[in-house]
């Protein structure tokens, strides 16, 4: 799938720089838009995306300390009713099976990506879609 927007979510600066150079290998012409506070993105969200008809890919930390991922998942589901257009990737360095299980209650969830993200998990987990 092709996606005009692709949104990351990484409290780690770092992890966030590299895998903005991961995400543009994987999708040159999409615009990358990086968070490394939740809030910060649910605000930026609101005001410029939520009404984009276009498919967006957001690959979201679970384990951040202002927010897990799943906390930030609840809030979207909650404040948006339909988020159709908007895949999420979870991305972890934890490879729990709870992780998983956790993910796989959200609709948006697409797939799991443990770090460190490259273009080929990227590629494996949306490949199914």
């Amino acid at each position: 799938m092709n996606y005009n927007k692709i949104f990351l979510i990484d409290d780690n600066s770092t992890t966030l720089f590299y895998n903005q150079d991961v995400v543009s290998e994987y999708s040159p012409s999409s615009e990358v838009i990086s968070f490394e506070d939740p809030d910060e993105f649910m605000r930026v969200y609101k005001e410029k995306y939520s009404t984009e008809k276009d498919p967006m890919l957001l690959l979201l930390d679970i384990n951040m300390p202002q927010k897990l991922g799943y906390e930030l998942l609840e809030e979207l589901e909650e404040v948006y009713e339909d988020l159709e257009n908007l895949h999420v990737l979870m991305v972890t360095s934890s490879n729990l099976r709870n992780d998983v299980e956790k993910s796989s209650r959200f609709l948006s969830v697409l797939g799991y990506i443990e770090k460190p993200l490259t273009v080929t998990k990227i590629n494996n987990v949306l490949n199914g879609f």
